[in-house]
């Protein structure tokens, strides 16, 4: 019930605990305890393989998992880092993040009781599958594969993909292919045996299924997630894409709902067991009955397995002839008998793998009597913020029964700390309460995977797990005993957070530092054209320490590790706070004697009670998902530019969904002013030498398209318009001054480090106030530029062509025109990627774009 763990996570050797957030109404109540009883009649189990988060096929993981009661697991190869982001500034790692969460919120409606990733990191688009598999090493990403694979063991694989070119993606066809090669070898103790090392042992699936078929070719399973189910109110199909919707840095969170059947077809590309050609279930020739189970594994039974399997099995039957909706604890005692039967065989029978699904099947047995009792188990700190290492604070646990009989021995604790067992008994519609004292620890809660640089394609990670995170710090537990039958649940121990107007939500109780040091910029360029080269370094110290009681509060200081000659201004500054969650933002002026093309290295260091703190983090914090941390070096790298750029430089700058652009432009030394909807509506637009529109700024702000006329007016008024990336929302025919194309499906280059020809090299752009030449586009990261128009009119001077390996030359990545007195510039390429990492093209590239007005 609230905020319990998934039962599967829980159960499964080694899983890693996740906070989960409010049950859905579909998972509380009679329907939950339905869906519960589902999965203790069958123990199918199927892992959906997929490349990247909204890969999935929602509506037959929903339809699996809530429908059939099979248990479903999902790895996922990639975070999604290379992607976009609709709902913020976040790139890159922040970005996996952000995708990690939200493909868990998605899971929650898909009834997928296991998330899993592997080590290999989205470096975006790719067309072909031999670079995804150079990129990423194709024995690493193999090696996680079958580990996972090993460690769920499930009977059957469900690839997405198909590992060709009908996949599109790179990566895609990285994990078709993959999935194919892992079912082959998962089995075999000769393949990675440093696993078996490690206690997992190997694993083979019964059966694998290809998606991607089409009803005109040759597939063997048709699945209808159209099926209207009952107990959810909605097909699966469409209750899965409320979940999908939940992935907004992809979506915006638009949700489609479709009516009738919703087909998806299978090929099925190997079989352990007999099934027919045409089938109508992934489980066909799968004995999935719990008495079963020997023959499932193709294991010899012995004498007595019959008898101890089939005296659970009778219980399950007679918890799902006693289920009511109206009363849904009438389930409870035969589910009580049926736990103490299993765990009797579970005693009796010595076959670990046949100990190994027992033990699942424990955990659904716990989970169904939680859900039929009703109960709720929440544990919340007292502190709304998290807390620090040493920090001593409060835990409030609460057990609520609200089912009709009562339960005893109820034991409250956290991290095993805890109170004796009551030895009155919990009665219906009563609670227990209880606070425990806690001192936090030294281990901060951060991402078990990191890497060192963007170049890398691949995590190092702490720890052999390939669950989305690290397991929460504090874990608090119920134990209780119903019908002389001990059960236990467990859930995280969460803060509880106001955030008006919506109430206060829950996050999980997290272990940060004491003091937090940000920088910014963390990537600085110096042009060296400048006379002073003035660089400004911000650093911001947010304390979260709670002073304990009549104490003056945290006192330190902070100050720079400069370059050998370079001094800052002031040279340190005092820090002094009074509560936790108080923030204190410090500007250094930072002098160089001098400066080349080269790279430099500014650190911030805060000092507190003889301690020093180097380390800063983003807290990623977006409605409806788990606060993460994703720490970073309290670290300016400079660097030194050759660029120019027209002096006393004002620009307006329309932000889309958000990007570090106007930061780039500011190191050039230009001014820069966001304009709002009334700028864009009646504002002084003459006073700007350049207006730029941000990162699918016509995607998101209406208000831009609503007043584009007066955009254009300023162009013909002599302006300077630079139209950064966008998504097909932008119409040239309506929103640009000549003619084109942006189609949904535009062309990218996607290989950072693909050729550029210059084609228009006398053009202004090319020449002042810098001399832009190809190596202007050397040591770009991750893509050269995305949705490039496949049309235009011959107003338009195409100014470079560049494209992917087996890919046409492309032209529509950067338009440039003239348009009464001014100029147009669409320019796709990604500014936004390039100018917060400090590549020097970008910058000059960027400059001249600016100047042009000028």
């Amino acid at each position: 019930m609230r905020r319990l763990l998934p039962p599967i996570a829980c159960a499964l050797a080694g899983a890693v605990l996740c906070a989960a957030p409010e049950p859905l109404p579909q998972d509380a109540g009679a329907p939950g305890v339905w869906q519960k009883l589902l999965k203790l009649q069958t123990t199918a189990s199927a892992m959906h393989m997929t490349a990247h988060p909204d890969d999935e096929h929602g509506g037959v993981l929903a339809l699996l998992g809530r429908g059939r009661g099979a248990r479903v697991s999902m790895l996922t190869l990639t975070r999604g880092e290379s992607g976009d982001n609709a709902i913020g500034p976040e790139l890159f790692d922040a970005v996996g993040l952000i995708r990690t969460e939200e493909l868990l919120a998605a899971d929650r409606y898909y009834g997928v009781d296991t998330q899993y990733f592997t080590t290999a990191i989205d470096y975006g688009f790719s067309k072909r599958l031999d670079e995804a598999l150079e990129k990423w090493g194709r024995e690493n990403v193999l090696r996680d594969i079958v580990r996972i694979i090993r460690r769920d063991r499930p009977f059957v694989l469900i690839s997405r993909f198909q590992g060709n070119e009908r996949d599109g993606h790179g990566n895609h066809q990285a994990a078709g292919l993959l999935t194919q090669e892992a079912y082959r070898i998962a089995g075999d103790p000769s393949a990675f045996p440093d696993q078996l090392r490690d206690g997992v042992t190997p694993w083979q699936p019964l059966k694998l299924y290809m998606g991607g078929v089409r009803e005109n070719e040759e597939w063997t399973l048709r699945v209808d997630a159209g099926e209207y189910s009952p107990w959810l109110g909605d097909s699966y199909a469409n209750f899965a894409r409320l979940g999908l919707a939940f992935q907004r840095s992809q979506n915006g969170g638009q949700v489609e709902r479709v009516a009738g059947p919703s087909y998806t077809y299978y090929k099925r590309l190997a079989s352990r067991v007999s099934a027919p050609d045409k089938e109508t279930s992934f489980f066909d020739g799968i004995d999935t009955r719990l008495s079963g189970l020997y023959t499932a594994l193709n294991h010899p039974a012995p004498p007595d397995a019959e008898r101890l399997l089939g005296a659970v099995q009778r219980e399950i039957d007679a918890a799902v002839a006693a289920f009511s909706m109206r009363e849904p604890s009438a389930s409870v005692p035969a589910l009580a008998r049926g736990l103490a039967a299993l765990r009797r065989a579970r005693h009796a029978l010595s076959d670990r793998e046949v100990d190994r699904e027992l033990l699942l099947k424990e955990a659904q047995f716990e989970d169904a009597i939680h859900g039929a009792l009703g109960i709720e188990f929440t544990a919340i700190a007292a502190p709304a913020l998290p807390v620090v290492p040493g920090q001593v604070f409060d835990v409030g646990l609460q057990l609520t029964n609200r089912g009709s009989m009562p339960i005893s021995g109820v034991r409250l604790a956290v991290n095993d700390a805890g109170g004796p067992a009551d030895a009155a008994p919990l009665l219906p519609h009563r609670t227990v309460r209880r606070t425990v004292t806690l001192t936090a620890g030294a281990a901060l809660t951060r991402p078990y995977f990191s890497r060192a640089s963007l170049a890398d394609s691949q995590y190092t990670a702490t720890t052999a797990a390939r669950a989305p995170w690290a397991p929460p710090p504090f874990i608090a537990t119920a134990d209780y005993v119903v019908d002389g039958v001990p059960v236990r649940v467990r859930t995280p121990v969460v803060r509880r957070q106001p955030q008006l107007p919506y109430g206060a939500v829950e996050h999980e109780l997290a272990v940060v530092p004491a003091l937090v040091v940000n920088v910014a910029p963390r990537t600085a360029i110096v042009p060296l054209a400048s006379r002073d080269k003035p660089l400004d370094v911000r650093v911001e110290i947010v304390n979260n320490v709670a002073p304990a009681a009549n104490a003056v509060g945290a006192r330190g200081s902070v100050a720079l590790r400069l370059p050998a000659g370079w001094t800052s201004s002031p040279d340190r500054a005092p820090l002094a706070f009074s509560r936790a969650g108080e923030r204190a933002t410090f500007t250094f002026a930072v002098s160089a004697p001098s400066i080349g093309a080269q790279e430099y290295r500014i650190d911030a260091v805060a000092t507190l009670d003889g301690h020093e703190y180097t380390e800063g983090y983003d807290a990623i914090e977006h409605r409806d998902l788990e606060t993460r941390y994703l720490y970073h070096p309290a670290r300016t790298s400079v660097r030194g530019v050759d660029v120019a750029v027209a002096p006393n430089l004002k620009v307006g700058y329309v932000m889309g969904i958000g990007d570090e652009v106007p930061a780039g432009i500011v190191q050039l030394g230009a001014a820069v002013m966001l304009l709002a909807e009334a700028d864009l509506a009646r504002g002084d637009l003459r006073q700007y030498d350049a207006i730029v529109t941000g990162t699918r700024a016509y995607a998101v702000r209406a208000d831009l398209k609503t007043y584009n006329r007066r955009l254009l007016d300023y162009v013909k008024d002599g302006g300077n318009l630079i139209v950064l990336y966008n998504t097909q929302e932008l119409v040239p025919n309506e929103f640009a001054p000549y003619p084109g194309v942006l189609t949904a499906r535009a062309e990218e280059v996607s290989e950072e480090d693909s050729p550029v020809t210059i084609l228009a090299p006398s053009h202004r752009a090319f020449n002042a106030p810098n001399r832009i030449t190809p190596k202007d586009f050397d040591g770009w990261i991750e893509q050269r530029g995305s949705k490039f128009w496949s049309e235009w009119d011959a107003a338009y001077t195409p100014m470079i062509e560049t494209h992917d390996v087996n890919q046409a030359p492309q032209r529509g990545g950067w338009l440039t025109a003239d348009y009464g007195n001014g100029h147009y510039t669409y320019f796709a390429y990604a500014f936004h990627r390039q100018l917060p990492y400090g590549v020097p093209g970008a910058y000059r590239l960027l400059a001249n774009l600016l100047s042009l007005g000028k």
